[in-house]
């Protein structure tokens, strides 16, 4: 699905597009699961899947000091260990977990708005 993009800040690493089995940010395709926020991409993230997401995952996130982490479970919203919630909500921080075709929608949206979102993109639940 393509994303229309409203180009505020020129510099911002922004969603252009995702599908299945890739996400395209600033005319680069990375056909694997990333962790993106304004000004900083991670490919190969997590590289097992959803399934392979843990709670160390969430430390090197958390050191970004992000108002609201974003988590894109892939084609359809899979739960993580709730211990990985209570563990976020500690930390004060915002954690929404969507569909990953939501998730770069709503990481856009809040990039636009000047907010520090930090999005957990898998491309499969698996």
């Amino acid at each position: 699905m393509k994303i229309e993009l409203d180009i505020a800040d020129k510099d911002a690493n922004k969603i252009q597009s995702y599908s299945e089995d890739s996400f395209k940010v600033k005319n680069n395709i990375y056909a694997s699961n990333i962790v993106i926020s304004r000004d900083t991409l991670i490919d190969n993230w997590v590289s097992e899947g959803f399934k392979g997401f843990a709670t160390q995952h969430l430390d090197q996130i958390i050191q970004w000091q992000p108002e609201i982490i974003i988590l894109g479970t892939g084609e359809t919203i899979a739960s993580p260990d709730p211990e990985m919630t209570a563990y976020v909500n500690t930390h004060q921080i915002g954690f929404e977990i969507m569909h990953t075709g939501a998730a770069c929608r709503s990481y856009n949206v809040l990039i636009d708005e000047g907010r520090h979102v930090v999005a957990c993109l898998f491309l499969s639940s698996d």
